[in-house]
């Protein structure tokens, strides 16, 4: 087989080249590699594991024995659950009575407001 130049100073490179890497200690020569990067956890995974999803955070009370609702707080949010049902429940009657296709009534727009806001107080008195 007949040797080139290009032959024989590629195969004199590839030894210089093996020797260098063997006496500088190249990671590759040492079998030496750097360790893969680590994936982080996400700043959105749940705390706790056995919490349904938003309910492991800390906006959330949570009630013990020392902490109880008292009794007349309780009725008052009784009370005002009943009176949320009948206003929902006269909004809907209003709104199978009424014809929508000619004008939408601003007294729907109200009483659908004064619902959303008797609900948000019931919720906030049982937060606290």
């Amino acid at each position: 087989m007949q040797s080139t130049r290009r032959g024989a100073i590629l195969t004199m490179s590839g030894a210089v080249g093996m020797m260098l890497a063997s006496r500088f200690g190249s990671p590759a020569a040492e079998g030496q590699m750097h360790p893969s990067p680590q994936p982080l956890p996400s700043p959105n995974a749940p705390t706790n594991m056995n919490a349904p999803i938003q309910l492991d955070q800390e906006d959330i009370p949570i009630r013990g024995p020392g902490n109880l609702i008292p009794p007349a707080t309780w009725k008052e949010i009784k009370d005002d659950a009943q009176r949320l049902y009948l206003m929902s429940a006269s909004f809907a009657t209003q709104v199978d009575n009424t014809n929508i296709s000619v004008t939408l009534p601003v007294s729907l727009l109200k009483e659908a407001r004064a619902i959303e806001k008797m609900a948000k107080h019931i919720q906030q008195r049982m937060k606290t």
